[in-house]
């Protein structure tokens, strides 16, 4: 670079920062304004320099929204943003009601990183189910959009739902390498959050209760099927019971509580905390139609989640129940869905779950009391058998 080259370089370089000196102390106007308006006025001062000033016309609404999405996303892996256009197209799909049956994460490294989106959870029996997609697979792309590129997991989960019958175009990585899929979407069984099963471990009876998720309805299909087995174990009765969580991506936390609270008669089963630590809300337990002896075990692994960590912590804290298995997931956060006058629709978290001990899970997960290192089906369930029946032993 010739010397005359790199002095024009520079003085265009002082130039440019004069502009911003010249436009930025105007938000001083604001000084006396607590330090939160000062730094509001100052957005929207920047912001104004950006529309007004930049070389091409800015389209402001796509340029706000864009921001939007960016800031929010930023915070956590659970709240965004939606334009009133995807708010809409939300609603569609919802309506719809068929999906692929794919529960995933969205993980980034790093607030620039790309996005690396994670199926955590397959419901049995769903397309996803039938094409061999499992917990651990990785997407790449849906509908011919890189998931690199996504800034949440609502976006993900919009691209996986839509009308029955409507095929959906899917590029995955299962440790093989990438590879083509074509799913078909349909609407999911209402009744596939719970079964049940009775379990023989050295010649007594061991119930078994799988919990898929949590939907309306969950607390009382787990009462029926307690009740079915005690009915099918007869005068012998049950030595214990399983309550498998793994791979539940949680759900309805009102149902959690209610099953929780067939197991305590007393005391707190969950709290959250706002902003400051204050406590917002606190569930109780109570004692009619109370189980508060049955041994019981609780399985989990590491893609256990949400709603399912909160019926795992409330029995461990309060004594109940052996958790087994891995470390949850780590997701204990409370979000409000607010929309905004312009038809847009903002999701943000607003409090945290807190254990009966008052133990956050949120991003650290349950500690299992025994881990198990495989937890590959019925090893799993009769590794969990074999502890109810040690701890039935150490009673008698």
């Amino acid at each position: 670079m010739s010397r005359s080259s790199l002095v024009l370089g520079l003085l265009l370089g002082v130039a440019a920062t004069l502009t911003v000196e010249q436009v930025i102390p105007e938000a001083e106007a604001g000084k006396g304004k607590g330090k939160g308006q000062l730094e509001r006025q100052q957005f929207h001062d920047s912001l104004d320099v950006v529309l007004d000033r930049y070389v091409e016309p800015v389209d402001a609404p796509e340029v706000m929204s864009r921001g939007l999405k960016h800031m929010v996303a930023g915070l956590d892996p659970y709240s965004h943003y939606l334009t009133a256009d995807e708010r809409e197209l939300a609603k569609k799909r919802q309506h719809q009601g068929a999906e692929a049956g794919l529960v995933t994460t969205l993980r980034r490294a790093g607030s620039q990183g790309a996005a690396e989106l994670e199926v955590i959870a397959v419901h049995p029996g769903s397309p996803a189910d039938k094409l061999g997609l499992a917990p651990g697979t990785r997407i790449l792309a849906i509908r011919g959009q890189p998931c690199e590129h996504m800034l949440s997991n609502a976006e993900a989960q919009l691209s996986l739902s839509g009308a029955a019958g409507e095929r959906i175009a899917l590029t995955v990585e299962r440790g093989s390498g990438p590879e083509q899929l074509d799913i078909e979407l349909r609407k999911p069984k209402v009744d596939a959050s719970v079964s049940a099963e009775l379990v023989e471990y050295g010649g007594q009876a061991v119930g078994w209760i799988e919990i898929h998720n949590f939907r309306a309805g969950t607390g009382d299909r787990v009462k029926r099927a307690l009740a079915e087995l005690r009915d099918s174990a007869g005068g012998r009765g049950l030595v214990g019971l399983i309550l498998d969580v793994r791979g539940n991506p949680g759900g309805d936390v009102d149902e959690a509580v209610l099953v929780a609270d067939l197991f305590v008669d007393q005391g707190v089963l969950t709290r959250t905390r706002g902003r400051g630590g204050a406590i917002q809300r606190e569930e109780l337990a109570t004692a009619a139609g109370t189980d508060p002896s049955t041994p019981l075990v609780v399985l989990q692994d590491r893609r256990s989640a949400s709603a399912s960590e909160l019926l795992a912590v409330a029995l461990q804290d309060n004594g109940r129940a052996k958790v087994m298995g891995e470390r949850s997931f780590g997701k204990g956060t409370v979000q409000e869905v607010i929309g905004i006058p312009d038809g847009s629709l903002l999701t943000l978290t607003v409090a945290r779950y807190f254990s009966p001990d008052d133990r956050s899970i949120d991003g650290r997960g349950v500690e299992p009391d025994v881990p198990l290192e495989r937890l590959l089906g019925r090893d799993a369930v009769e590794a969990a058998a074999r502890e109810l029946v040690s701890l039935v032993a150490l009673r008698d």
